[in-house]
């Protein structure tokens, strides 16, 4: 029997073997030349390579061949098809043997041709990240030997078609972001072997289909931020292999459902953002494999079941915003590999139960915004070593800040504000040396500010208002370099202003109002206009400032020596007498005769810089090579002269102006100081920014639309960007929130696209020298463009090296310029960067990058130094794109030049947009394993 099936297969084998051979003969001659013919017509490839007789399609790249010649796979995911088509080339006459077709992210735009759906033979289709529009082809329900449709990130509008449910190999399928509506046909039931299943972001609406419950083989089931309504089927508990289940951002209501628990191999449940009511039921406990676990924002009430702490492998907890009320229970500290916890916007009540203190793997803990929480903080607290956030806000706790909490030195965020906290500032506070923001507003906390408040070397936003401290202003704190923001407002604090409070170059807020401060404010003060800047309530302070009495007015005479007043008073005050008015007349007369003689100046005086323009109040674009006679009057008038009002903010050599031109564009006035419009330095640094604009055009670089640059008249005149710098947005808690993971991956994109531009596709090259969040604009978008190039090198093709003096900004300047003055593109490279990792953190990673070294900070996780500000990603595009910009940064951030890649192998990587590494390890990803490119994604180095 045995010889017998032996024999059989062998005849099997041979039969496939002569049948393929013959295929293969007969298909050879006919079907390269018809797939020769498909491919010059779709434009794909440059015609030289088609028409040479050296070159075969098969040598193509991206195109795989059968031994008979003819084409299998077509790759070309993330390649710049410059807005392509699908054309009607794509069919099974063209391509007969085709089987596999990658086109994601290649930048094709258009319909989806119902000839697609003739490649018979096609299992594997992916079109994602292209912009692609109009419907979904009923066509493609004939592909019937089809394992993975992927149609993500593009701009389909129609309903899913319920053909689709005849593709029974179907393994994955991904419809998400698009803009697909109506419901889930109820034939996607017959997709039995599908273990994917992605819709998320598109407007899908009706109930889950009672027939998703056939999806036995089901692993992943994400239907996310759609429209879907109704209730959690009760059935559910029939997809026993479901893993990650997201139905977050819909409409869903009634309770969730017992059923749901039955689903053990769960490790990702997101419920947030719909209508679900009820309380949670006792039976979570068995979801044991749980890591994620979401239901914020919600319905839900009752109280937290005991039985939430037997999910001990959970790493988030979300149970925020929802009516939950009781106290946290005790079990809660055996989630001992919790990293994040939020519980705000609930009703909890009763005190922080001490076993919090267990749980030594929280990076966060939130329970703001609550009704009735009420108690101590317990002093367990101080065992929670990983604690990075923690935000318990608006309650009613009361007692001392616990000095415990002094030892918890990964904190980044102590969110302690309106509470009834009573006591001192506990002196160890210095010890978080990683604190990034204190806010300890609307207490009833005592006695001095600590001077050991100066030890807080990481610390950007300080609010210590609406208290009873004391004293006077530490001079430590002015030794907070990072300091942006700090509210000392409605306490009791004395004694003078520190004038070297304004040497806190990063400062933008300072609220030092209704305090019992007095003396003078310090003159620096008033050159730091952009200051939002807060001093009403103290009677005693004086100074040339709004709501403040003049110091001339507030000294009154020495009791000591009234006799000497007496005498030299009525003297001084005929001088003054005589002084003030002549000087003012004096003042006036000079003014009139510069006004006359500028005016007349810049009449007849031609700088030459080009054609002026012939008309007054045309277009943005005619203000071009202007001579300053005829387009100066329009920005005078548009500015009111450059006043104040219209000023948006002051850099190192002149002021930025926001204006309306009288033709109805508004566009940004760089205007170099009038002073300094005479150092020789800056006048070229000026003439070198207009140079260097004038001759490069690229999206992700400042639009130049004119200039002036007659000497007392210079500015110049780009587009406006609404948003202003990335460094403001990240340093806006409001606004770096809307900034999300997307947002921010583009914006890297930007930077990455125009610095390749500058370096590769420029003659000669130009490097930037100074590329800084302060540097990158936004649009209302929240599109990147490069700015500022003041300080911009070209480089000399024929030179090998290039030598000028050091310029940039500290912190993003390459470490080489330390020892060499030699400038290449590497140092543009290295900056990049410093601004990708801020960008990804939210602040500036100058203590990530002084310890790169070593081996605790390789050990940090990746999800540890992101924005705490956004919630991790989720998506497999966000954690895939987050993976790898984080890769390319460190590589960039080699202290060899030379291993650093190059701009245009950085663009490349970006749009390839592919990492090896499984989403599933996200969570495990190290600093050492980013750095080590090996193991992630392997950049291609530049070694010359």
């Amino acid at each position: 029997m045995a010889a017998f099936v032996s024999s059989s297969i062998l005849i099997v084998v041979a039969v496939s073997f002569w049948a393929t051979f013959v295929f293969c003969l007969y298909a050879a001659p006919e079907s390269p030349e018809r797939e020769t013919k498909a491919l010059l017509q779709s434009g794909w490839w440059r015609r030289e390579y088609l028409n040479s007789t050296t070159t075969t399609p098969c040598n193509l790249p991206g195109i795989t061949c059968n031994l008979a010649g003819s084409i299998t796979h077509i790759s070309l995911h993330n390649n710049d098809l410059e807005n392509k088509k699908l054309g009607r080339f794509l069919n099974r006459s063209s391509f007969p043997n085709l089987v596999g077709l990658d086109l994601a992210g290649a930048g094709l735009v258009g319909t989806i041709p119902p000839e697609i759906g003739s490649l018979s033979n096609l299992i594997h289709l992916d079109l994602s990240d292209n912009q692609l529009t109009g419907q979904l082809p009923l066509s493609l329900a004939n592909l019937s030997q089809l394992e993975l449709l992927d149609i993500s990130y593009n701009e389909i509008n129609s309903s899913i078609p319920s053909d689709l449910g005849s593709l029974n190999n179907l393994v994955s399928l991904n419809l998400s972001s698009n803009s697909l509506y109506g419901p889930i046909p109820s034939s996607i039931g017959q997709l039995i072997n599908l273990t994917h299943f992605h819709i998320r972001r598109n407007q899908i609406s009706g109930q889950l289909p009672s027939s998703l419950i056939k999806l036995t083989h089901l692993v992943e089931f994400d239907a996310s931020y759609n429209k879907i309504n109704g209730s959690i089927p009760l059935d559910i508990r029939n997809l026993k292999n479901l893993v990650s289940l997201s139905i977050n951002g819909n409409q869903l209501d009634g309770p969730l459902p017992s059923t749901l628990c039955q689903l053990t191999k769960l490790t990702l449940l997101s419920v947030f953002s719909n209508h679900i009511s009820g309380s949670i039921p006792s039976q979570i406990r068995n979801l044991t494999n749980l890591n994620y676990l979401d239901l914020g924002t919600n319905e839900l009430i009752g109280q937290l079941p005991p039985t939430l702490g037997q999910l001990t492998n959970l790493s988030y907890l979300y149970l925020n915003s929802n009516l939950i009320s009781g106290s946290i229970p005790l079990s809660i500290g055996q989630l001992v590999n919790l990293n994040y916890l939020y519980l705000n916007g609930n009703m909890l009540n009763g005190p922080l139960p001490a076993t919090l203190g267990h749980l030594s793997n929280l990076r966060s803990l939130t329970i703001d915004s609550n009704y009735k929480i009420n108690g101590s903080i317990p002093s367990d607290i101080g065992n929670l070593k990983n604690l990075i956030i923690l935000g318990l806000e608006n309650n009613q706790l009361t007692g001392p800040l616990p000095s415990s909490i002094c030892s918890l030195t990964s904190l980044q965020f102590l969110h302690l504000s309106s509470n009834r906290l009573s006591g001192l500032l506990p002196s160890g506070i210095g010890n978080l040396k990683n604190l990034t923001r204190l806010q300890l507003g609307s207490n009833n906390l005592v006695g001095p500010i600590v001077l050991s408040l100066g030890g807080l070397e990481s610390i950007e936003h300080i609010d210590l208002s609406s208290n009873h401290f004391n004293g006077s202003i530490p001079m430590e704190i002015c030794n907070l370099s990072r300091l942006a923001f700090l509210d000392l407002s409605h306490n009791s604090i004395v004694g003078q202003i520190p004038s070297q409070l304004f040497n806190l170059k990063n400062l933008t807020t300072l609220n030092l109002a209704y305090n019992s401060l007095n003396g003078s404010v310090p003159f620096i003060l008033f050159q730091f206009k952009s200051y939002a800047l807060n001093l009403e309530g103290n009677k005693e302070l004086c100074g040339n400032f709004t709501g403040l009495s003049s110091c001339f007015e507030s000294i009154p005479p020495s009791t000591d020596h009234q006799g000497a007043v007496k005498e030299i008073e009525p003297h001084s005050h005929k001088i003054r007498n005589i002084i003030v008015p002549g000087s003012v007349i004096l003042l006036s007369l000079l003014l009139v005769l510069l006004a006359l003689f500028y005016k007349c100046w810049c009449k007849n005086k031609n700088r030459q810089l080009g054609e002026a323009t012939t008309t007054k109040n045309g277009d943005i674009f005619s203000i071009w090579n202007y001579d300053g006679n005829i387009a100066y009057e329009d920005i005078i008038q548009a500015t009111e002269d450059f006043d104040i009002k219209y000023c948006i903010g002051t850099g190192g050599y002149g002021s930025v102006y926001k204006s309306r031109l009288p033709n109805g564009k508004v566009v940004a006035l760089k205007k170099l100081h009038t002073l300094e419009a005479e150092e020789p330095t800056l006048i070229k640094s000026f003439k070198n920014e207009v140079k260097t604009l004038t001759e490069i055009r690229h999206r992700n670089i400042v639009k130049l639309h004119g200039f002036c640059l007659h000497k007392r008249c210079m500015f110049l005149i780009y587009e406006y960007m609404e948003r202003g710098s990335l460094f403001y947005v990240l340093n806006n808690d409001v606004e770096a929130v809307e900034l999300d993971w997307r947002k921010r991956v583009n914006i890297i994109k930007g930077i990455a696209n125009a610095l390749c531009y500058m370096h590769h596709d420029c003659t000669p090259q130009i490097v930037h020298r100074d590329i800084t969040t302060n540097n990158i604009l936004l649009n209302s978008e929240l599109e990147a463009v490069v700015s500022d190039f003041g300080t911009a090198k070209l480089l000399d093709p024929n030179s090998s090296t290039q030598s000028t003096i050091l310029a940039g900004t500290r912190g993003y300047i390459a470490p080489e310029l330390a020892y060499s003055i030699a400038i290449t593109e590497k140092c543009d490279v290295y900056s990049f960067g410093v601004v990708a990792l801020e960008t990804l953190m939210g602040r500036h990673p100058k203590e990530l990058l002084s310890t790169l070294s070593s081996s605790t900070t390789q050990s940090l996780l990746l999800i540890e130094v992101l924005d705490k500000r956004l919630p991790p990603p989720r998506s497999r595009l966000a954690v895939r794109d987050v993976v790898l910009i984080s890769t390319i940064a460190f590589a960039c951030l080699n202290a060899n030049p030379k291993h650093r890649p190059t701009m245009e192998s950085v663009s490349k990587q970006l749009l390839a947009c592919r990492s090896t590494l499984a989403e599933h390890c996200f969570h495990e990803i190290s600093i050492r394993q980013l750095m080590n490119p090996t193991s992630l994604t392997r950049l291609d180095h530049d070694q010359n």
